[in-house]
């Protein structure tokens, strides 16, 4: 686990690119940069709302 711990973001980072890279190969490139834009909206719009506390 304390391996884990030092590698983190290298292991998270190349197994995003591995994810990606099936995804490009399956799907085709604009497909895929379809669902990462829509994907990241969300992230945004979920963080803004958290931040201003809309549903609390």
């Amino acid at each position: 686990m304390e391996w884990f711990k030092k590698y983190q973001y290298s292991f998270l980072s190349g197994l995003a690119g591995v994810i990606l890279a099936c995804f490009i190969l399956s799907y085709g490139f604009f497909k895929t940069l379809f669902v990462l834009i829509c994907a990241t909206l969300g992230v945004g719009v979920g963080y803004y709302i958290q931040q201003k506390q809309l549903f609390k």
